[in-house]
Protein backbone atom coordinates (compact mmCIF):
# COMPACT_ATOMS: atom_id res chain seq x y z
CA UNK A 1 0.00 0.00 0.00
CA UNK A 2 3.02 3.00 0.67
CA UNK A 3 4.42 1.57 -2.26
CA UNK A 4 1.23 2.23 -4.29
CA UNK A 5 0.57 5.60 -2.32
CA UNK A 6 4.34 6.63 -2.99
CA UNK A 7 3.31 6.13 -6.88
CA UNK A 8 0.18 7.50 -7.18
CA UNK A 9 1.92 10.61 -5.27
CA UNK A 10 4.24 10.68 -7.98
CA UNK A 11 1.82 10.20 -10.83
CA UNK A 12 -0.04 13.36 -9.49
CA UNK A 13 3.16 15.09 -9.26
CA UNK A 14 4.09 14.79 -12.61
CA UNK A 15 0.52 14.89 -13.92
CA UNK A 16 0.61 18.85 -12.19
CA UNK A 17 3.55 20.22 -12.71
CA UNK A 18 3.69 19.31 -16.32
CA UNK A 19 0.75 21.93 -17.11
CA UNK A 20 2.51 25.14 -15.89
CA UNK A 21 6.19 24.03 -16.40
CA UNK A 22 5.99 21.50 -19.17
CA UNK A 23 4.53 24.90 -21.17
CA UNK A 24 7.30 26.50 -19.84
CA UNK A 25 9.70 23.63 -21.12
CA UNK A 26 7.38 23.33 -24.62
CA UNK A 27 8.57 27.22 -25.07
CA UNK A 28 12.50 26.39 -24.22
CA UNK A 29 12.72 23.58 -26.55
CA UNK A 30 10.67 25.69 -29.76
CA UNK A 31 12.70 29.23 -28.83
CA UNK A 32 15.99 26.81 -28.48
CA UNK A 33 15.55 26.34 -32.06
CA UNK A 34 15.40 29.88 -32.87
CA UNK A 35 18.47 30.93 -31.19
CA UNK A 36 20.56 28.46 -33.59
CA UNK A 37 19.84 30.56 -36.34
CA UNK A 38 19.61 34.11 -34.96
CA UNK A 39 21.28 35.08 -31.73
CA UNK A 40 20.74 37.86 -29.44
CA UNK A 41 22.04 41.34 -30.61
CA UNK A 42 25.12 42.13 -29.85
CA UNK A 43 27.81 44.18 -31.02
CA UNK A 44 31.11 42.43 -31.91
CA UNK A 45 34.39 44.50 -32.20
CA UNK A 46 35.36 43.99 -35.24
CA UNK A 47 31.84 45.15 -36.09
CA UNK A 48 31.92 48.11 -33.75
CA UNK A 49 35.78 48.88 -35.15
CA UNK A 50 34.05 49.06 -38.70
CA UNK A 51 31.77 51.59 -37.84
CA UNK A 52 35.07 54.23 -36.69
CA UNK A 53 36.12 57.16 -38.07
CA UNK A 54 39.69 57.22 -38.75
CA UNK A 55 41.55 59.29 -35.52
CA UNK A 56 42.25 62.99 -37.07
CA UNK A 57 46.00 63.18 -35.58
CA UNK A 58 46.09 66.73 -37.51
CA UNK A 59 44.00 67.68 -34.66
CA UNK A 60 45.66 66.07 -31.70
CA UNK A 61 47.94 65.97 -29.41
CA UNK A 62 47.63 69.76 -27.89
CA UNK A 63 49.01 71.12 -24.28
CA UNK A 64 47.93 68.17 -22.16
CA UNK A 65 49.97 69.17 -19.23
CA UNK A 66 46.76 69.90 -17.16
CA UNK A 67 45.13 66.51 -17.63
CA UNK A 68 46.60 64.89 -15.01
CA UNK A 69 49.73 64.96 -12.95
CA UNK A 70 52.98 63.32 -15.16
CA UNK A 71 53.96 61.19 -12.41
CA UNK A 72 50.08 59.58 -12.56
CA UNK A 73 49.81 55.63 -13.28
CA UNK A 74 47.14 54.50 -15.65
CA UNK A 75 45.36 51.16 -15.86
CA UNK A 76 43.87 51.63 -19.00
CA UNK A 77 44.27 53.93 -22.31
CA UNK A 78 42.44 54.15 -25.80
CA UNK A 79 42.34 56.63 -27.97
CA UNK A 80 39.37 56.75 -30.92
CA UNK A 81 37.72 59.44 -32.62
CA UNK A 82 34.30 60.91 -30.41
CA UNK A 83 31.96 63.81 -31.92
CA UNK A 84 35.05 64.16 -34.66
CA UNK A 85 38.07 64.98 -32.22
CA UNK A 86 40.87 62.98 -30.86
CA UNK A 87 39.41 61.21 -27.54
CA UNK A 88 41.20 59.78 -24.60
CA UNK A 89 39.44 57.00 -22.50
CA UNK A 90 41.47 55.72 -19.60
CA UNK A 91 41.21 54.34 -16.37
CA UNK A 92 43.21 55.30 -12.96
CA UNK A 93 44.43 52.17 -10.97
CA UNK A 94 40.92 51.19 -8.88
CA UNK A 95 38.81 53.31 -10.98
CA UNK A 96 36.24 54.05 -13.37
CA UNK A 97 36.82 55.18 -16.78
CA UNK A 98 37.21 58.85 -17.88
CA UNK A 99 36.94 60.71 -21.46
CA UNK A 100 39.33 63.22 -22.20
CA UNK A 101 40.11 65.16 -25.28
CA UNK A 102 43.12 65.03 -26.96
CA UNK A 103 42.01 68.54 -29.52
CA UNK A 104 43.42 72.07 -27.43
CA UNK A 105 40.62 73.47 -29.52
CA UNK A 106 37.79 71.64 -27.75
CA UNK A 107 38.80 70.86 -23.81
CA UNK A 108 35.72 69.25 -22.96
CA UNK A 109 34.29 66.25 -25.40
CA UNK A 110 30.85 66.62 -26.08
CA UNK A 111 28.70 63.99 -25.57
CA UNK A 112 24.96 65.51 -26.26
CA UNK A 113 22.32 64.34 -28.39
CA UNK A 114 23.22 66.04 -31.26
CA UNK A 115 26.73 64.57 -30.88
CA UNK A 116 25.79 61.34 -30.41
CA UNK A 117 23.34 61.80 -33.82
CA UNK A 118 26.65 62.69 -35.92
CA UNK A 119 28.48 59.51 -34.24
CA UNK A 120 25.51 57.57 -35.08
CA UNK A 121 24.91 58.92 -38.98
CA UNK A 122 28.69 58.26 -39.66
CA UNK A 123 28.57 54.36 -38.43
CA UNK A 124 25.44 54.20 -40.34
CA UNK A 125 27.08 55.40 -43.06
CA UNK A 126 29.92 52.78 -43.26
CA UNK A 127 27.36 50.22 -42.74
CA UNK A 128 25.71 50.81 -46.13
CA UNK A 129 22.56 51.91 -44.03
CA UNK A 130 20.18 54.08 -46.73
CA UNK A 131 18.84 56.40 -45.73
CA UNK A 132 21.34 57.40 -43.29
CA UNK A 133 19.37 59.99 -41.29
CA UNK A 134 17.35 58.73 -38.61
CA UNK A 135 13.58 59.62 -38.27
CA UNK A 136 13.25 59.00 -34.65
CA UNK A 137 15.86 59.63 -31.49
CA UNK A 138 15.46 58.44 -28.35
CA UNK A 139 16.71 59.08 -24.69
CA UNK A 140 16.76 56.02 -22.52
CA UNK A 141 17.94 54.33 -19.31
CA UNK A 142 17.60 50.36 -21.13
CA UNK A 143 15.41 49.15 -23.40
CA UNK A 144 14.76 44.91 -24.22
CA UNK A 145 18.16 44.89 -25.96
CA UNK A 146 19.58 46.69 -23.59
CA UNK A 147 18.73 45.61 -20.46
CA UNK A 148 21.77 43.76 -19.79
CA UNK A 149 25.07 45.05 -16.49
CA UNK A 150 27.16 45.23 -19.61
CA UNK A 151 26.11 48.74 -20.73
CA UNK A 152 25.60 49.91 -17.10
CA UNK A 153 28.35 52.08 -17.94
CA UNK A 154 26.79 53.60 -20.83
CA UNK A 155 23.49 54.67 -19.39
CA UNK A 156 21.96 56.72 -20.58
CA UNK A 157 21.55 55.80 -23.89
CA UNK A 158 20.51 57.38 -26.91
CA UNK A 159 18.52 55.52 -29.94
CA UNK A 160 18.47 56.28 -33.02
CA UNK A 161 15.66 54.59 -35.58
CA UNK A 162 16.49 55.14 -39.16
CA UNK A 163 13.28 53.73 -40.89
CA UNK A 164 15.66 52.21 -43.51
CA UNK A 165 14.39 48.98 -45.37
CA UNK A 166 16.24 46.82 -42.48
CA UNK A 167 14.49 48.80 -39.64
CA UNK A 168 18.20 49.71 -38.06
CA UNK A 169 18.82 50.96 -34.37
CA UNK A 170 22.02 52.32 -33.62
CA UNK A 171 22.77 52.82 -29.15
CA UNK A 172 25.02 55.23 -28.86
CA UNK A 173 26.31 55.94 -25.15
CA UNK A 174 26.01 59.02 -23.09
CA UNK A 175 29.00 58.80 -21.10
CA UNK A 176 31.15 57.28 -23.70
CA UNK A 177 30.18 58.50 -27.09
CA UNK A 178 30.65 55.14 -28.81
CA UNK A 179 28.09 53.50 -30.70
CA UNK A 180 27.34 50.44 -28.56
CA UNK A 181 24.95 48.12 -30.55
CA UNK A 182 23.14 48.09 -33.60
CA UNK A 183 19.92 46.08 -34.42
CA UNK A 184 17.42 45.49 -36.99
CA UNK A 185 13.88 44.78 -37.36
CA UNK A 186 14.29 40.78 -38.07
CA UNK A 187 16.63 40.36 -34.92
CA UNK A 188 14.42 42.12 -33.28
CA UNK A 189 11.52 40.02 -34.40
CA UNK A 190 12.96 36.67 -34.16
CA UNK A 191 14.24 36.97 -30.45
CA UNK A 192 10.74 37.76 -29.29
CA UNK A 193 10.62 33.92 -30.83
CA UNK A 194 13.98 32.97 -29.29
CA UNK A 195 16.35 34.40 -26.48
CA UNK A 196 13.85 36.31 -25.16
CA UNK A 197 11.63 33.43 -24.14
CA UNK A 198 14.46 31.15 -23.69
CA UNK A 199 16.54 33.10 -20.85
CA UNK A 200 13.30 34.36 -19.64
CA UNK A 201 14.21 37.82 -20.37
CA UNK A 202 11.58 40.51 -20.71
CA UNK A 203 13.02 43.77 -19.33
CA UNK A 204 10.41 43.90 -16.29
CA UNK A 205 12.16 40.98 -15.28
CA UNK A 206 16.05 40.97 -16.27
CA UNK A 207 15.90 44.96 -15.16
CA UNK A 208 16.08 43.06 -11.34
CA UNK A 209 19.01 41.11 -11.80
CA UNK A 210 18.47 39.26 -8.52
CA UNK A 211 15.42 37.84 -8.94
CA UNK A 212 15.61 37.10 -12.73
CA UNK A 213 18.67 34.74 -11.55
CA UNK A 214 16.45 32.93 -8.88
CA UNK A 215 13.37 32.51 -11.28
CA UNK A 216 15.54 31.17 -13.68
CA UNK A 217 17.33 28.31 -11.54
CA UNK A 218 13.92 27.88 -9.79
CA UNK A 219 12.13 26.85 -12.56
CA UNK A 220 15.19 24.92 -13.89
CA UNK A 221 14.96 23.27 -11.10
CA UNK A 222 11.24 22.23 -11.54
CA UNK A 223 12.12 21.25 -14.93
CA UNK A 224 15.22 18.86 -13.72
CA UNK A 225 12.39 17.48 -11.05
CA UNK A 226 9.66 16.90 -13.98
CA UNK A 227 11.39 15.46 -16.58
CA UNK A 228 14.01 12.82 -14.02
CA UNK A 229 10.60 12.25 -12.56
CA UNK A 230 8.53 11.59 -15.95
CA UNK A 231 11.85 8.88 -17.21
CA UNK A 232 11.39 6.95 -13.90
CA UNK A 233 7.62 7.12 -14.56
CA UNK A 234 8.38 5.99 -17.95
CA UNK A 235 10.81 3.46 -17.73
CA UNK A 236 8.79 1.62 -14.75
CA UNK A 237 5.64 1.31 -16.68
CA UNK A 238 7.23 -0.54 -19.74
CA UNK A 239 6.75 -4.46 -20.48
CA UNK A 240 8.34 -7.00 -21.79
CA UNK A 241 6.10 -9.03 -23.46
CA UNK A 242 7.33 -11.67 -26.21
CA UNK A 243 10.65 -10.23 -26.46
CA UNK A 244 9.41 -6.36 -27.25
CA UNK A 245 9.37 -3.94 -25.42
CA UNK A 246 5.64 -2.60 -24.87
CA UNK A 247 3.88 0.79 -23.20
CA UNK A 248 0.66 -0.29 -21.53
CA UNK A 249 -0.60 3.29 -23.05
CA UNK A 250 -2.61 4.21 -26.36
CA UNK A 251 -2.54 7.79 -28.31
CA UNK A 252 -1.55 10.63 -27.27
CA UNK A 253 -0.17 8.90 -23.79
CA UNK A 254 1.97 6.60 -26.18
CA UNK A 255 2.98 9.60 -28.08
CA UNK A 256 4.50 10.76 -24.69
CA UNK A 257 5.61 7.31 -23.44
CA UNK A 258 7.26 6.73 -26.52
CA UNK A 259 8.77 10.07 -27.07
CA UNK A 260 9.88 10.41 -23.22
CA UNK A 261 12.06 6.77 -24.28
CA UNK A 262 13.79 8.84 -26.87
CA UNK A 263 14.13 12.01 -25.76
CA UNK A 264 14.15 11.98 -21.85
CA UNK A 265 17.70 11.45 -21.34
CA UNK A 266 18.87 14.06 -24.05
CA UNK A 267 15.75 15.95 -22.34
CA UNK A 268 17.17 16.21 -18.72
CA UNK A 269 20.86 16.46 -19.72
CA UNK A 270 19.72 19.61 -21.73
CA UNK A 271 17.86 20.85 -18.81
CA UNK A 272 20.40 20.12 -16.13
CA UNK A 273 23.13 22.29 -18.24
CA UNK A 274 21.21 25.05 -18.66
CA UNK A 275 20.73 25.19 -14.78
CA UNK A 276 24.58 24.66 -14.59
CA UNK A 277 24.82 28.16 -17.14
CA UNK A 278 23.34 30.40 -14.14
CA UNK A 279 25.84 28.74 -11.23
CA UNK A 280 23.20 27.92 -9.03
CA UNK A 281 24.40 28.91 -5.44
CA UNK A 282 27.51 29.28 -6.28
CA UNK A 283 28.40 26.24 -8.43
CA UNK A 284 31.28 26.10 -10.66
CA UNK A 285 31.93 29.80 -10.48
CA UNK A 286 35.33 29.44 -10.25
CA UNK A 287 37.73 32.08 -8.24
CA UNK A 288 39.29 35.15 -9.71
CA UNK A 289 42.17 33.35 -11.81
CA UNK A 290 45.16 33.74 -11.59
CA UNK A 291 47.03 37.07 -10.08
CA UNK A 292 49.32 38.68 -12.71
CA UNK A 293 52.97 39.46 -11.20
CA UNK A 294 52.89 43.30 -10.87
CA UNK A 295 54.64 45.68 -13.39
CA UNK A 296 58.40 46.90 -12.71
CA UNK A 297 56.37 50.57 -12.74
CA UNK A 298 53.33 51.68 -13.82
CA UNK A 299 53.04 54.19 -17.35
CA UNK A 300 52.54 57.38 -16.23
CA UNK A 301 49.99 60.15 -17.41
CA UNK A 302 53.66 61.86 -18.84
CA UNK A 303 54.76 58.76 -20.73
CA UNK A 304 51.44 58.57 -22.74
CA UNK A 305 51.01 62.02 -23.37
CA UNK A 306 54.69 62.08 -24.95
CA UNK A 307 53.95 58.87 -26.80
CA UNK A 308 50.70 60.55 -28.08
CA UNK A 309 52.54 63.52 -29.09
CA UNK A 310 55.15 61.83 -30.75
CA UNK A 311 52.85 59.32 -32.71
CA UNK A 312 50.68 62.65 -33.91
CA UNK A 313 53.74 63.86 -35.85
CA UNK A 314 54.19 60.81 -37.79
CA UNK A 315 51.00 58.38 -37.79
CA UNK A 316 52.42 54.80 -38.80
CA UNK A 317 49.05 54.98 -41.31
CA UNK A 318 45.86 57.31 -41.94
CA UNK A 319 43.41 54.94 -41.26
CA UNK A 320 44.19 54.05 -37.85
CA UNK A 321 40.63 54.07 -35.88
CA UNK A 322 41.55 52.95 -32.14
CA UNK A 323 45.08 52.66 -30.23
CA UNK A 324 44.91 50.78 -27.22
CA UNK A 325 47.85 50.57 -24.87
CA UNK A 326 49.34 47.21 -23.95
CA UNK A 327 52.51 47.43 -21.77
CA UNK A 328 54.97 45.17 -20.94
CA UNK A 329 57.23 45.12 -18.19
CA UNK A 330 56.73 48.69 -17.42
CA UNK A 331 57.21 49.59 -21.44
CA UNK A 332 54.06 52.14 -22.99
CA UNK A 333 53.51 49.88 -26.21
CA UNK A 334 50.19 49.97 -28.33
CA UNK A 335 48.13 48.21 -30.84
CA UNK A 336 46.97 50.60 -33.42
CA UNK A 337 44.01 49.40 -35.32
CA UNK A 338 42.22 50.08 -38.40
CA UNK A 339 38.86 49.91 -39.71
CA UNK A 340 39.54 46.46 -41.64
CA UNK A 341 40.30 45.17 -37.75
CA UNK A 342 44.26 44.66 -39.21
CA UNK A 343 46.73 45.53 -36.24
CA UNK A 344 50.01 46.49 -35.63
CA UNK A 345 52.12 46.91 -32.54
CA UNK A 346 53.56 50.35 -32.07
CA UNK A 347 56.20 51.48 -29.37
CA UNK A 348 56.17 54.45 -27.71
CA UNK A 349 57.76 56.74 -30.38
CA UNK A 350 55.04 55.08 -32.52
CA UNK A 351 57.14 53.03 -34.53
CA UNK A 352 56.28 49.46 -35.38
CA UNK A 353 57.40 46.89 -33.05
CA UNK A 354 56.04 43.41 -34.15
CA UNK A 355 56.15 41.03 -30.81
CA UNK A 356 59.26 38.73 -30.62
CA UNK A 357 59.57 35.24 -28.80
CA UNK A 358 61.24 37.30 -26.01
CA UNK A 359 58.42 39.76 -25.29
CA UNK A 360 55.91 36.60 -25.52
CA UNK A 361 57.56 34.46 -22.75
CA UNK A 362 57.61 37.98 -20.79
CA UNK A 363 54.36 38.31 -21.45
CA UNK A 364 53.19 34.93 -20.67
CA UNK A 365 55.14 35.09 -17.41
CA UNK A 366 53.62 37.87 -16.06
CA UNK A 367 49.94 36.57 -17.34
CA UNK A 368 50.91 33.58 -14.99
CA UNK A 369 51.65 35.28 -11.81
CA UNK A 370 53.63 33.90 -9.20
CA UNK A 371 52.74 30.32 -9.84
CA UNK A 372 55.03 29.74 -12.71
CA UNK A 373 54.59 28.18 -16.18
CA UNK A 374 53.73 24.71 -16.82
CA UNK A 375 53.69 24.59 -20.26
CA UNK A 376 53.32 26.69 -23.12
CA UNK A 377 52.61 26.08 -26.89
CA UNK A 378 51.80 28.21 -29.88
CA UNK A 379 48.48 26.52 -31.27
CA UNK A 380 47.60 27.27 -34.88
CA UNK A 381 44.30 25.56 -34.34
CA UNK A 382 41.32 25.66 -31.95
CA UNK A 383 41.70 23.11 -28.48
CA UNK A 384 38.88 21.81 -26.80
CA UNK A 385 38.52 25.07 -24.57
CA UNK A 386 39.62 28.32 -27.18
CA UNK A 387 37.29 28.04 -30.19
CA UNK A 388 34.46 29.99 -31.80
CA UNK A 389 31.28 28.56 -32.98
CA UNK A 390 30.28 29.63 -36.36
CA UNK A 391 32.69 33.01 -35.32
CA UNK A 392 35.71 34.27 -36.35
CA UNK A 393 38.47 32.90 -34.27
CA UNK A 394 42.19 34.76 -33.69
CA UNK A 395 44.82 32.17 -34.18
CA UNK A 396 47.29 31.79 -33.77
CA UNK A 397 47.36 31.83 -30.01
CA UNK A 398 49.96 30.84 -27.43
CA UNK A 399 48.14 28.21 -24.50
CA UNK A 400 49.78 28.84 -20.88
CA UNK A 401 48.98 26.19 -18.48
CA UNK A 402 50.15 27.41 -15.31
CA UNK A 403 51.39 25.97 -12.61
CA UNK A 404 48.69 26.68 -10.24
CA UNK A 405 46.46 24.39 -7.94
CA UNK A 406 43.46 24.80 -11.01
CA UNK A 407 46.31 24.50 -13.79
CA UNK A 408 44.86 27.40 -14.87
CA UNK A 409 44.86 27.55 -18.66
CA UNK A 410 45.53 30.89 -20.54
CA UNK A 411 45.25 31.69 -23.91
CA UNK A 412 47.54 34.95 -25.29
CA UNK A 413 47.55 36.99 -28.53
CA UNK A 414 51.11 36.49 -30.17
CA UNK A 415 50.28 40.20 -31.42
CA UNK A 416 50.06 41.72 -28.16
CA UNK A 417 50.71 39.89 -24.71
CA UNK A 418 46.71 40.15 -24.05
CA UNK A 419 44.94 37.49 -22.57
CA UNK A 420 42.59 36.61 -24.66
CA UNK A 421 40.69 33.97 -22.52
CA UNK A 422 40.98 32.28 -19.56
CA UNK A 423 39.95 28.91 -17.70
CA UNK A 424 40.86 27.73 -14.44
CA UNK A 425 39.14 24.45 -13.07
CA UNK A 426 36.04 25.35 -12.95
CA UNK A 427 36.33 26.77 -16.52
CA UNK A 428 36.75 23.76 -17.78
CA UNK A 429 34.13 21.62 -16.40
CA UNK A 430 32.17 24.32 -17.36
CA UNK A 431 32.86 24.09 -20.72
CA UNK A 432 31.62 20.29 -20.61
CA UNK A 433 28.45 20.47 -18.45
CA UNK A 434 27.07 23.54 -20.21
CA UNK A 435 28.44 23.58 -23.91
CA UNK A 436 29.10 20.36 -24.13
CA UNK A 437 25.53 19.11 -22.56
CA UNK A 438 23.65 22.39 -23.67
CA UNK A 439 25.19 22.72 -27.29
CA UNK A 440 26.20 19.15 -27.73
CA UNK A 441 29.79 21.22 -28.57
CA UNK A 442 31.99 17.55 -28.34
CA UNK A 443 33.93 17.68 -30.97
CA UNK A 444 35.49 20.59 -33.48
CA UNK A 445 34.44 18.27 -36.39
CA UNK A 446 30.78 17.81 -35.33
CA UNK A 447 30.59 21.64 -34.95
CA UNK A 448 32.15 22.89 -38.31
CA UNK A 449 29.30 20.72 -40.13
CA UNK A 450 25.85 20.70 -40.59
CA UNK A 451 25.35 17.49 -39.13
CA UNK A 452 25.78 19.17 -35.89
CA UNK A 453 22.38 21.72 -37.13
CA UNK A 454 20.69 18.53 -38.22
CA UNK A 455 21.42 16.99 -35.34
CA UNK A 456 20.35 19.61 -32.61
CA UNK A 457 17.30 20.23 -34.29
CA UNK A 458 16.05 16.50 -34.68
CA UNK A 459 16.71 16.49 -30.68
CA UNK A 460 15.09 19.62 -30.21
CA UNK A 461 12.09 19.12 -32.66
CA UNK A 462 11.90 15.63 -29.86
CA UNK A 463 11.77 17.52 -26.84
CA UNK A 464 9.03 19.45 -28.42
CA UNK A 465 7.32 16.31 -29.17
CA UNK A 466 7.67 15.33 -25.67
CA UNK A 467 6.96 18.65 -23.72
CA UNK A 468 4.03 18.87 -26.01
CA UNK A 469 1.75 15.70 -25.51
CA UNK A 470 3.18 16.30 -21.78
CA UNK A 471 1.76 19.71 -21.51
CA UNK A 472 -1.35 18.72 -23.39
CA UNK A 473 -1.83 15.35 -21.35
CA UNK A 474 -1.73 17.79 -18.30
CA UNK A 475 -4.02 20.45 -19.26
CA UNK A 476 -6.57 17.81 -20.47
CA UNK A 477 -6.85 15.66 -17.24
CA UNK A 478 -6.76 19.03 -15.44
CA UNK A 479 -9.89 20.22 -17.09
CA UNK A 480 -11.21 16.75 -16.14
CA UNK A 481 -11.01 17.54 -12.88
CA UNK A 482 -12.09 20.88 -12.39
CA UNK A 483 -14.96 19.30 -14.36
CA UNK A 484 -15.72 16.60 -11.84
CA UNK A 485 -15.47 18.73 -8.71
CA UNK A 486 -17.51 21.92 -9.98
CA UNK A 487 -20.33 19.04 -10.59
Amino acid sequence: MARRLIWRILVMLHRYLGVAVGALMLLWFASGIVMLFVPYPALGESERVGMLEPIPWQLCCGDLGSALSADQPLERAEVETVSGIPALRFALPGQQGMLVSLDATTPVVPLDAPHARATAVAAAMRLGVMPAQPLATTTIVRDQWTVSGEYRADRPLYRFDFGDPAGTQIYVSSQRGRVVLRTTAAQRFWNWLGAVPHWLYPTILRSHPKTWTQVVIWTSLLGVFLTAMGLYLGIAQYRFRGGNLLSPYRGVWNWHHSLGLLFGVFSLTWIVSGLISMNPWGFLEGGDGVEPTPEVHSVTWGEVRSSLAAIAKAPPSSDIVTLSMVPLAGNLCWMATDHRGTAMRLAADGHRQPMTDADLQIAARHAAGPSGIASRVLLRDEDAYYYRHHAPLLLPVLRVIVNDPDHTWLYLDPRSGRVLGQFDADGRWQRWLFDGLHRLDFLAQLRASRIWTALVVFLLVGGIGLTGTGTYMAVRRLILDLSKAWG
